[in-house]
């Protein structure tokens, strides 16, 4: 680049300032066409700034009105970029890249935590401080506080990274993650389970049995398929999740599995097969209707609670059932690197830190 040019970028259509203002990096881009006369008149704009930021005089926001970043700087209350902005600009730039469940999931962090709480604060008022405020006061669980602090440094990180704000530091990064609190699994025993599914018929009762000896995700319950199955060779293939009414690929990456079925899920899934109509790949699917069940939340009112009351057992969520084919297993002193394939765990580090105590002390 022509040395008379330091500091100034052109492309076809815009010419872009660079100077430091301070000690931050400071890049404003005008929308005009690059000529001879017109670089000349922007090297002569920026030796302006550079001299007005040395005198002390350097107006930000006169001199670049319509930047993010000088109305940042400027502390007036032109200063308009709220929190609010902040993350709808960076869910509209996300959204496209995840999955249905996990957009579902920011939307109701943002709508009922951070929207309420800190979306009406310019990026200017936003203080670190306020965070941990709000995280001491509100009755969540450290996950969920985590969560919520995570989509907002995601989004304060875009802030760092504009060329057009560029933020010294991602505020975020002084909020300390919060404590979770893991909760130990509540397996049922085996009287338990049976009181449990004494209180099911037909199709549900299969659905729970098939669930209580396997350890499936209930999501992946849901999504099991006709062509998941090899009965001969007794396994199936878990390949599919159904969150929220949506075919989605499972949890982990090792979630996706070839599964050794005990012989009880195997009575079971041959039994439900007969019961599933020709017209439907779904292998679960709901009595009533005879469509597949949409997501774990409708079995969970229709089938899963009123069982459980009615069985005068603990209540306990229907996740539980994988809890309880783990702790089966394990206690029947198969392999702990086994008892990982078959449900999907990463490593066999992810089965003890959740099992370990139901292995026995001479495995």
């Amino acid at each position: 680049m022509d040395s008379k040019l330091t500091g100034i970028t052109a492309n076809k259509s815009s010419i872009q300032i660079a100077f430091t203002y301070n000690g931050m990096r400071c890049r404003e881009s005008l929308k005009i066409k690059p000529t001879k006369s017109s670089l000349k008149e922007m090297v002569r704009k920026r030796d302006v700034i550079l001299y007005e930021i040395a005198m002390g005089k350097f107006d930000y926001l006169e001199h670049f009105p319509n930047s993010k970043k000088a109305q940042l700087l400027a502390g007036r209350t032109s200063c308009t970029l709220t929190v609010s902005d902040m993350i709808n600009d960076w869910f509209k730039a996300g959204q496209g890249e995840w999955e249905y469940s996990t957009k579902r999931g920011y939307i109701s962090k943002i709508v009922h935590h951070i929207e309420p709480n800190f979306g009406q604060l310019t990026i200017e008022q936003f203080k670190p401080s306020i965070f941990r405020d709000w995280g001491a006061k509100v009755a969540l669980s450290g996950k969920s506080k985590n969560e919520v602090r995570s989509i907002m440094r995601s989004a304060f990180q875009e802030l760092v990274y504009d060329d057009d704000i560029a933020l010294d530091f991602n505020p975020m990064d002084r909020v300390k993650r919060y404590k979770h609190v893991k909760k130990e699994p509540e397996p049922f025993t085996a009287d338990e389970r049976e009181k449990i599914l004494d209180q099911m018929t037909g199709q549900v009762r299969n659905l729970y049995e098939f669930a209580f000896w396997t350890g499936l995700r209930t999501s992946e319950l849901l999504a099991l398929r006709k062509c998941d199955l090899d009965l001969d060779r007794k396994v199936i293939f878990v390949r599919k999740a159904l969150v929220h009414g949506r075919e989605k690929g499972t949890k982990t990456k090792a979630g996706e599995r070839t599964h050794e079925l005990h012989k009880r899920a195997l009575a079971v899934l041959k039994d439900q097969v007969k019961l599933s109509p020709d017209n439907q790949e779904r292998i679960f699917i709901n009595p009533q209707t005879m469509e597949p069940w949409r997501d774990d939340r409708e079995i969970n009112y229709k089938c899963w609670q009123p069982a459980l009351k009615k069985s005068e057992v603990k209540f306990r969520k229907q996740y539980n059932t994988r809890h309880t084919y783990a702790s089966t297993m394990l206690t029947l002193n198969r392999p702990i690197a086994w008892v990982a394939r078959q449900l999907g765990h990463s490593s066999v580090n992810q089965t003890l830190d959740t099992y370990a105590r139901w292995i026995p002390e001479n495995a």
